[in-house]
């Protein structure tokens, strides 16, 4: 009695883990059969991955195929004017090249792209992602694995499959989100890592987890799953191979400091003042969507203290051009209203406005004042010195490896200093003009967008598929 009874316990621990697995296969058969169905893909598709590819509007012509995730480009801005630009540019280098852009479903602002080797795939990216993130990462796990190529395909791209035979490389310009993490080389491109550096700006919480958590969480798996990290300034190569002890990070400095063409006539940039009742000179102006690490707010603060502090510049103004932010523009409103009120005339917000706009409110303004807390790059700050107008800007993180000698530089945490700052910039002529010649020098180095898109390409033609499959330092 006591031998059977001893028996039953391995019996029955036995029979449950058998259970166990039949129900964890019988899962993931029901989920593997719903994916297939739901992406109209066949059970062959599935299991013989390096077979077959479902990926579309691919021109049998074509040398080679890379996916271009712009997903994290959701904003205009400089990332998305880089991103534009580095793909237009090497499409027009390698017309034999195509490109597969995936592009988030009714995106306010789609890429602008200028070449006839490319066709976008639309996903509901802001909708979809997060959740299924998540159910991808549950699956993998009582799969054991076996199929998270063809799982994280299903899951994230409609049929989209990538595999070595389809497409020969994933460039993410702008790192952020980890999607494809195993089948084909990757390249990304990370701007910065302010999460790191600013955690209290990413503390909203998706399924549980703070926007740190999880930017923090796929930062590391960018890391882990690309063939090379590019970055666009030293500062932020440093903070990556400090953070994530990566050695396989590339430089390579944004040099669009001439994109902003200054071709408009003065009638012309005379109605574009008149439309924002601005006088030529007689306005500093700092372009920058409204964002936490921007500073707007102690910028407005050191400009009103400017302006109470000297009544004769009190023509003055501040051009604050970018995408509003409703919330930090009340703050700013509610901030002039209660200690200036009578001053609020002499600070503009424009929103966004196309590049031909703000060519003009640049080159007819007196100073361009950049107080940014934190920034992986800075591009107006380039742009500005090519326009031939003088730059004030913070001397934090990557700005004074951009500005070098050729910028007015401040502590943008100090009100007073920016203020002091300010006067300067208004007051003093010559200084004007030496930063405006050093500023010329200073942007000569960074116009050369032909030597960028060269670098881009060499990158991208070592690690294709074809050409080397050997994870590179």
């Amino acid at each position: 009695m006591r031998l059977e009874r001893y028996l039953k316990k391995p019996k029955k621990i036995v029979r449950n883990v058998l259970l166990a697995i039949v129900s964890i296969v019988a899962f993931n058969f029901l989920i593997i059969c719903e994916l297939i169905v739901c992406s109209n893909t066949s059970f062959c598709d599935f299991f013989t991955r390096n077979k077959t590819s479902a990926l579309k509007s691919i021109p049998k012509t074509a040398e080679r195929n890379i996916i271009v995730d712009t997903c994290g480009v959701c904003l205009n801005g400089g990332v998305k004017v880089l991103s534009e630009n580095i793909i237009n540019g090497i499409a027009k280098k390698k017309p034999n090249w195509h490109f597969s852009i995936i592009s988030p479903k009714g995106s306010k602002h789609p890429f602008n792209l200028n070449i006839p080797n490319a066709h976008t795939i639309y996903v509901d990216y802001k909708q979809i992602i997060e959740p299924i993130v998540i159910v991808r990462d549950i699956i993998n796990f009582l799969s054991f694995g076996l199929f998270k190529d063809q799982i994280t395909q299903l899951l994230f791209f409609d049929n989209v499959y990538f595999n070595k035979n389809s497409c020969d490389l994933y460039f993410d310009p702008c790192a952020d989100f980890v999607i494809n993490d195993y089948t084909i080389p990757k390249i990304s491109l990370i701007h910065d890592l302010r999460y790191l550096d600013m955690p209290d700006y990413f503390k909203v919480k998706h399924f549980g987890f703070t926007e740190f958590d999880l930017k923090k969480k796929n930062a590391s798996r960018i890391v882990e799953s690309s063939r090379k990290i590019i970055t666009v300034s030293d500062f932020t190569k440093q903070k990556i191979m400090e953070f994530y002890k990566a050695d396989c990070v590339k430089v390579i400095h944004i040099k669009l400091a001439n994109r902003i063409k200054n071709n408009m006539n003065q009638t012309d940039k005379d109605k574009i003042l008149k439309k924002f009742q601005l006088t030529k000179q007689k306005y500093l102006i700092y372009p920058s969507t409204l964002l936490p690490h921007k500073n707007h707010k102690n910028l407005v603060a050191a400009f009103l203290k400017f302006l109470k502090k000297r009544n004769e510049n009190a023509a003055i103004k501040l051009v604050i051009v970018g995408t509003i932010n409703k919330k930090i523009t009340e703050d700013i409103e509610k901030f002039i209203n209660d200690d200036a009120p009578a001053l609020k005339n002499n600070i503009i917000f424009t929103d966004f406005i196309e590049d031909e706009s703000l060519s003009a409110l640049l080159s007819d303004s007196l100073a361009m004042i950049f107080p940014s807390t934190y920034e992986g790059f800075g591009m107006p700050i380039i742009e500005t010195m090519d326009t031939g107008i003088p730059v004030l800007c913070s001397n934090v993180t990557s700005l004074p490896e951009v500005a070098g000698n050729a910028a007015l530089l401040f502590d943008p945490y100090n009100v007073d200093e920016i203020a002091k700052a300010i006067n300067t910039m208004v007051t003093d002529s010559n200084l004007r003009e030496k930063l405006i010649k050093l500023g010329y020098e200073r942007a000569k180095y960074f116009s050369d967008q032909d030597s960028m898109i060269d670098e881009y390409i060499k990158v991208f033609e070592k690690y294709m598929t074809k050409t080397n499959n050997n994870v590179d330092s």
